[in-house]
């Protein structure tokens, strides 16, 4: 009979509509590490994290709440290892360089790709939102000449991906500073020279220098529904802004409330229940009336 194994158990209530996010946010914990109760009845749901170590307990309590407490478990189970992520024709993500090696696929060998381990910032590529921004990313042309900015960051892994796709001139911005700078360690990860202007700012307060060809935003309804505007007037003429992290029944109110800034929808895509919406340029900021560049 084994002995039982210590373990600590962080716990704490989060939006049910939002509980995959969380699972995501938390993927580097390793799936088998996660627990997610559905409350019937109740629009939270209780996540769990199982851990070996106390300190990565006290880490998860400091940055998202909660409680944590020890138990002990019969066995100290190994998550699977995560298969990389292909991105079109343009290139793989994975969570450590020797899972970039050929394994028998001719492709994985032509295609560059970008390491992307699985930390406590958002943004792994395995998220319906972030998968469908970086896939829609991958059909876009003209990144070398495009200024980029990157709303809501987290691991990097849309800048970092805009970078890939042959940008020079990416912002990014978080407001959280620990995302920044696992954003920054990600960046030297994968590039011999750190290029991106990685920003702690808020998306209502920073003031933009100049306008985006690309933008690129994964957040939530509110943030979306109060920068609209500033989205909207950020946009570069001819240029291409991509939305997401947002449910289904939510996108046609964020539809509508940049349809009022004067752009254009271009597209739309859902996967499960989170919705992406691609828009295009107007020929003036509605908020200000005054004239694009």
């Amino acid at each position: 009979m084994s002995k039982p194994v210590p373990h600590w158990v962080w716990s704490r209530l989060v939006p049910a509509k939002m509980a995959d996010c969380w699972l995501e946010r938390l993927h580097f914990l390793g799936e088998g590490s996660l627990v997610l109760h559905r409350l019937a009845g109740r629009r939270s749901a209780r996540l769990e994290a199982y851990l070996t170590h106390p300190s990565v307990g006290r880490l998860l309590l400091a940055r998202f709440g909660g409680s944590l407490r020890r138990t002990s478990l019969p066995h100290n189970p190994s998550p699977e290892p995560n298969l990389p992520i292909r991105i079109g024709s343009k290139f793989w993500i994975v969570e450590n360089a020797e899972a970039a090696l050929p394994t028998g696929k001719p492709a994985r060998a032509v295609l560059p790709f970008l390491t992307i381990p699985a930390g406590i910032a958002f943004g792994t590529g395995r998220h319906a939102t972030t998968g469908m921004l970086l896939r829609e990313m991958a059909t876009l042309p003209d990144w070398r000449e495009s200024r980029v900015l990157d709303i809501g960051t987290g691991s990097g892994i849309l800048a970092l991906a805009a970078r890939r796709l042959g940008a020079t001139r990416i912002w990014a911005l978080d407001t959280d500073p620990s995302a920044l700078e696992v954003a920054r360690r990600n960046e030297t990860a994968n590039f011999s020279k750190a290029t991106i202007r990685w920003v702690e700012a808020d998306l209502t307060r920073w003031r933009a220098r100049g306008r985006f060809h690309r933008i690129v935003a994964n957040l939530y309804l509110l943030p979306l529904r109060q920068g609209a505007s500033r989205l909207a007037c950020w946009l570069a003429p001819g240029g291409v802004l991509l939305v997401s992290g947002l449910l289904r029944d939510q996108a046609p109110e964020i539809e509508a409330r940049f349809l009022q800034e004067g752009l254009v929808l271009h597209g739309k895509k859902q996967r499960g229940k989170w919705a992406m919406l691609r828009f295009g340029s107007a020929l003036h900021c509605h908020s200000t009336k005054a004239p694009l560049p």
